[in-house]
């Protein structure tokens, strides 16, 4: 008959309480000390409260001679206060074959809150576990240390971790593309620019056709007393020019 760990431990214990003879003392429970912690997690969008646990738990069998006293499978403490996982032993003096094992089969994750639904979820199967260490475990009888159990790492030691949707990540300010310079307007400040030169440049040369036309009928005034004969204001014929220095000793013509 195929019973549970639980159960066999228990039938164990009523067959040593109906032969108290051969069984030194009554089962204890005996703490598994050492055993990993693996947290809650989350995981989806909806971020689901998981149960922690190990992705491959680790059977703990349990055997005196050729025969198989106990069995459990150990998944991992959720946190530091949780209680040890524990297996019973019977308070004598005896010598036991620990056999540590490993499942193949991942154990899948299992809600925090535990509702009507768990009831229809199906039983954990460990597949084929690989043995991965065997100790021996020496008890003495009142000497309950002695029962203690110290977990033995498996190959594969990890928990399941939360796996949540990647979030978006905000746009880096320096990757923020600057906003582009119109090119019209510039274009229009340019030739407002290039409209101001050339009215400045106009009013120059309007101030310098000013200058030139103001002083022109004074440049034509001494042009003309320079090189227009004289006409002795009568409207006559005009006066020959005064002799200079160098016709000052030739007589005057007609005398």
């Amino acid at each position: 008959m195929n019973l549970r760990p639980g159960a066999r431990a228990l039938a164990l214990a009523i067959v040593c309480v109906l032969a108290s003879a051969a069984c030194g003392g009554p089962p204890t429970p005996s703490p598994i000390e050492g055993e990993p912690i693996c947290p809650d997690f989350e995981v989806g969008a909806a971020r689901a409260h998981m149960r922690g646990s190990l992705r491959f738990p680790v059977t703990l069998s349990v055997r005196e001679g050729k025969n198989p006293i106990t069995r459990t499978t150990l998944t991992g403490r959720r946190s530091k206060d949780d209680p040890p996982s524990r297996i019973l032993l019977s308070d004598e003096d005896a010598e036991y074959e620990i056999e540590w094992a490993q499942c193949e089969n991942e154990r899948a994750p299992r809600t925090h809150v535990v509702g009507r639904e768990a009831k229809h979820t199906a039983e954990y199967a460990c597949g084929n576990a690989t043995v991965y260490k065997t100790d021996k475990l020496v008890t003495r009888k009142g000497d309950a240390a002695s029962r203690t159990l110290h977990f033995a790492a498996p190959p594969k030691a990890e928990c399941w971790e939360s796996e949540l949707p990647p979030a978006d990540a905000p746009a880096s300010p320096s990757a923020t593309a600057e906003p582009a310079v119109p090119a019209e307007p510039a274009a229009s400040a340019d030739a407002a620019a290039a409209d101001a030169g050339a009215s400045g440049a106009g009013a120059v040369d309007g101030g310098a056709a000013g200058g030139v036309d103001a002083g022109a009928p004074r440049d034509a005034g001494a042009t003309r007393d320079a090189g227009a004969p004289r006409d002795g204001g009568a409207g006559g014929p005009a006066k020959p020019a005064s002799a200079g220095a160098g016709d000052a000793g030739k007589p005057p013509q007609g005398s």
